[in-house]
């Protein structure tokens, strides 16, 4: 199984995730950059405004070949009960993504997982084989390992059949 798994995120919570999968899964992992919330109170404030009102952000685009791969990962922060805005403004260009997806989460536990996982729903374009959220206080406390190897296997056992 040749796996993608292409993130964003913020404060390092959801790239240790990523880290964690690709690492399981012997993956490639293309991150999506974006300035305009890097760092400080302020632009975590932005941030949120932004994501309250759908404004995408300009983002550096992760460059890959789709046809290389079996898998895509999505990994994004929680924002306001959403994908965070340049993983929303990475999907608004409409890459050419393998056809086999699946995401990953990490939110704070004051939005409800669900509410994100549908908006990915409606801008990916096959449907979402499975899913995994981490709450951001297990990450940073180191107690992810457990549901990063069931969430692995999970997939794997899918790319057998």
């Amino acid at each position: 199984m040749r796996t993608l798994i292409v993130y964003y995120s913020r404060t390092g919570t959801t790239a240790t995730i990523a880290r964690a999968l690709a690492s399981r899964l012997d993956a490639n992992m293309a991150e999506i950059t974006c300035a305009r919330y890097s760092g400080g109170i302020w632009r975590y404030l932005r941030a949120g405004y932004d994501s309250v009102r759908g404004n995408l952000p300009e983002i550096e685009m992760p460059v890959f070949d789709s046809d290389e791969y079996d898998l895509l990962l999505v990994g994004t922060p929680v924002w306001t009960s959403y994908p965070a805005l340049p993983i929303r403004a990475f999907l608004d260009r409409k890459p050419d993504l393998p056809g086999r997806i699946a995401v990953f989460l990490t939110h704070g536990g004051h939005s409800p997982p669900q509410a994100c996982i549908d908006k990915l729903a409606e801008l990916l374009p096959a449907p979402i084989e499975a899913k995994l959220a981490c709450n951001s206080a297990q990450v940073t406390a180191g107690k992810y390992a457990d549901d990063v190897n069931d969430f692995a296997t999970k997939l794997e056992k899918r790319s057998i059949k």
